[in-house]
């Protein structure tokens, strides 16, 4: 996974927020073209969140979506490529519409694995339940509030040098962690041989072995 991101990391530079936001914007929103002419300059949080532990039921779904809306999109906008299975579990739980009414939500479709990329790489932080995303935000610096009670990818996380924070889906311990991330500016620590070159070494061993 670190290979593919330091393959592609200069590509996904080139890319314009702004136009990655206006090309995969959902219809029917409350937001102006205005409020996101500046991305490339300002903060914004970025979020993804698909899994059935946090999205099936409303008792679980709701406290999150209403620390976002009543909390985070106070602090900054909110940047959010919405799953599928998120939106439809959204609209029958009744949430669908307040949030795409609030000005500071910013939804969008499904995103490309470069323009993902690019908007991981300027948020000022990232809530998921991704796997792959809490890796990309060890290598970017990007400090993770992971929505998941585990992780197979145990080196991604702050005690062990990384950029990320289980959370779970208790909203208190959201809040918390959200509010120590505003406030910190540690950069994680690159785990030994994530350094892009891992399909090299393979090749490597496979060639020389005897």
């Amino acid at each position: 996974m670190i290979d593919t991101l330091e393959s592609n990391r200069e590509k996904a530079k080139l890319l314009s927020i702004e136009k990655i936001i206006s090309g995969n914007l959902i219809e029917g929103q409350s937001i102006l073209t205005s409020q996101f002419l500046n991305f490339s300059t300002s903060t914004f949080a970025l979020m993804t969140i698909h899994r059935p532990s946090n999205v099936d039921s409303k008792e679980v779904l709701e406290p999150i979506i209403r620390f976002i809306l009543d909390e985070v999109t106070l602090d900054m906008p909110v940047i959010w490529p919405i799953h599928p299975r998120t939106q439809k579990q959204m609209k029958t739980f009744g949430l669908w519409d307040e949030v795409k009414a609030n000005e500071n939500i910013i939804l969008l479709h499904p995103l490309g694995y470069h323009e993902m990329l690019k908007l991981n790489m300027k948020a000022k932080v990232m809530m998921t339940d991704s796997g792959g995303l809490q890796e990309e935000c060890t290598i970017l610096g990007t400090p993770c509030l992971t929505l998941r009670w585990n992780t197979e990818r145990p080196i991604t996380l702050k005690e062990h040098g990384g950029a990320s924070v289980l959370v779970g889906n208790n909203v208190g311990r959201l809040r918390k962690e959200y509010k120590i991330v505003l406030l910190s500016n540690i950069l994680p620590i690159r785990p030994e041989l994530w350094d892009g070159s891992t399909a090299d070494r393979c090749l490597k061993e496979i060639i020389e072995y005897k």
